[in-house]
């Protein structure tokens, strides 16, 4: 909008100065029409001013309403605060660094890692066996009283009732290390107990070779037994219901 104004007004200023030179111009045309005056006493006159030609303005062009884009306003950004200036620290000396000795590191003992036993598998502990049953099974057969003999006797037989020779039995108290006697060829076997006190004694069919000697005879009470021990009992009396210096033992091989 500013250039058109002046550039109006540009135009406007040459219109005026060519008008000024043409109102100029128009004075010296007249003159040059004139004729050449005689010579006539000169009149004194009084000299009128030229009315000089008013100029016809010419139409002001109207300017046109030509729209112009107006800019957007933008934000203008606020002022941020100005740091302020800090000292400039002066240079200093830097220091030399001291070399400072150092010594080896202690040597430091190495810690072993203790061993963890061995876990054992979880193996299953065996049932306990029972031992095998003894060769022989002995049980009481009778008792009775006897006034003039005192001891054991009985059978050493097998299952089927078969006599078993040369099988070693043996008789022994607590007191008394026993004796031990061999079954006949009838499996028969005889064990006195003469000249002893009246009390409790053990019966049982023993190995020979594993019995101790006593006099030159075999002694039962340290002997392998091969058999159940059979407890059996004598008294002093030798008549009534309670009277027993023999008892019978048979012994039969499983």
């Amino acid at each position: 909008m500013n250039k058109r104004l002046i550039i109006i007004a540009i135009i406007i200023f040459i219109w005026i100065a060519v008008a000024l030179v043409l109102w100029q111009l128009v004075p010296e045309r007249q003159a040059r029409v004139e004729p050449t005056p005689t010579r006539t006493p000169k009149p004194t006159f009084t000299a009128t001013t030229t009315a000089t030609p008013t100029l016809v303005p010419s139409a002001t062009p109207v300017p046109s309403n030509t729209p112009t884009a107006t800019p957007l306003a933008t934000n203008t950004p606020l002022a941020t605060d100005t740091p302020v200036a800090t000292d400039t620290p002066m240079v200093t000396d830097t220091p030399v660094p001291t070399v400072t000795p150092t010594s080896p590191p202690a040597a430091t003992a190495t810690r072993r890692p203790t061993p963890r036993p061995t876990r054992r598998p979880n193996t299953p502990t065996p049932a306990p066996t029972s031992p095998p049953p003894p060769p022989f099974s002995g049980s009481i057969i009778r008792g009775f009283a006897n006034c003039s003999w005192t001891g054991v006797e009985g059978f050493v037989k097998t299952a089927n009732g078969d006599p078993v020779p040369n099988i070693s039995v043996g008789v022994w108290g607590d007191a008394w290390l026993g004796l031990v006697a061999p079954s006949e060829a009838s499996g028969k076997f005889t064990l006195p107990l003469g000249g002893l006190p009246p009390g409790n004694f053990r019966v049982a069919v023993v190995q020979p070779e594993t019995c101790g000697q006593e006099g030159g005879r075999l002694t039962a009470k340290d002997c392998t037994k091969l058999s159940n021990v059979v407890d059996i009992a004598t008294t002093a009396n030798c008549t009534g219901n309670n009277a027993s210096q023999v008892t019978v033992v048979d012994f039969i091989r499983r």
